[in-house]
């Protein structure tokens, strides 16, 4: 083969500490279910680390600091009390253009699943959502587009 399309390593792979996992900012809000999982996430970590061999452990203890600095700063956030506004905890079915009726949810940064329909509160859908009312048509900008969405159900609490 020829050299010339062998690529060689540029650098010594890494062998120091991890990076940490970037903890965002407070706020925290979460729904219970986020807390749950939170909790779940916590002590599937301690009990994975306390049967690790010592190679393994490294990454199981960086995630574990990540949720542990979650569990630390969440709080539990209802969603809003009168049925008809979104807010963080909402599930709402939104009239998109294009694709007829999407329902979606406001939740936590760890709870976001955007594929799941589960939509982070600092998200710009959730933000232009915030505060509207069932009826209601809101602007919004997905992927630098302008959209029009129109709340057609907005469900609070389980």
């Amino acid at each position: 083969m020829n050299r010339a399309f062998v690529r060689e390593p540029d650098a010594e792979t890494p062998t120091g500490p991890l990076p940490e996992i970037p903890v965002p900012p407070p706020p925290n809000p979460v729904t219970a279910r986020g807390a749950a999982r939170i909790d779940a996430a916590v002590a599937d970590l301690e009990a994975r680390l306390a049967t690790a061999a010592a190679p393994d452990t490294a990454e199981l203890r960086r995630r574990l600091r990540y949720w542990t600095a979650r569990r630390a700063t969440a709080q539990i956030t209802p969603p809003p009390a009168d049925p008809e506004e979104v807010g963080f905890g909402s599930r709402v079915t939104l009239d998109w253009p294009e694709r007829g009726e999407v329902p979606i949810e406001i939740v936590g940064e760890d709870e976001s699943d955007p594929a799941a329909g589960r939509v982070s509160w600092r998200a710009p859908l959730a933000a232009s959502l915030i505060g509207a009312v069932t009826g209601e048509t809101v602007e919004a900008s997905i992927a630098g587009r302008p959209l029009s969405l129109r709340v057609l159900v907005v469900q609070n609490g389980e």
